[in-house]
């Protein structure tokens, strides 16, 4: 499709493709920079929940919502996966990221070439990402001049809400048919 908007564009503005490939790179570059500075913030408040030990007390108030989706685990695994969750539902993906690949990493055992339903699980709960504030897309549309940023809170909650609890239960599904 990039292909043939491009040719579409050469055929019919020739002097306009090059003036509009260099808006657009310049509005990525932006985006990545206001993304970094999103990012930069949330990683750093899931760091202070860390250092403060909220973010053990959340693993053990959340430990029979892990235990129901994950199985037993360890400690460990269980903090790193009530931080993924936790970072998820604020809407910082970027700082629940580092939580999850380490809690894959501890899940995961080295002869293992597979992965497993509670790693499975994870990855699907990252994609699927439930999300009671999304704080980046309310940061992104803010920072490009939206009138109503927050009205996608509504929306992402009822969407993010279903394709989750559509993903766990077919995860569950198939983990059960699997074994």
């Amino acid at each position: 499709m990039i292909v043939a908007s491009i040719f579409w564009m050469l055929l019919t503005d020739p002097g306009g493709v090059l003036s509009i490939m260099l808006s657009a790179s310049g509005g990525g570059i932006q985006l990545a920079i206001m993304l970094c500075g999103i990012y930069i913030v949330w990683m750093g408040i899931v760091q202070v929940a860390i250092d403060a030990g909220i973010i053990d007390k959340l693993a053990r108030l959340m430990s029979p919502i892990i235990r129901f989706l994950f199985g037993k685990q360890s400690e460990d695994v269980n903090r790193l996966l009530a931080t993924n969750i936790s970072a998820n539902m604020l809407g910082a993906g970027a700082a629940a990221t580092p939580a999850g690949i380490q809690a894959i990493e501890k899940m995961s055992t080295p002869t293992q070439t597979r992965a497993s339903t509670p790693m499975i699980m994870l990855f699907i709960l990252s994609a699927t990402s439930m999300q009671i504030l999304p704080t980046t897309v309310i940061g992104i549309l803010e920072a490009n001049g939206a009138k109503n940023a927050s009205g996608i809170i509504l929306p992402t909650l009822i969407v993010s809400t279903l394709t989750t609890a559509i993903g766990v239960v077919l995860v569950k599904v198939f983990g059960a048919v699997k074994r």
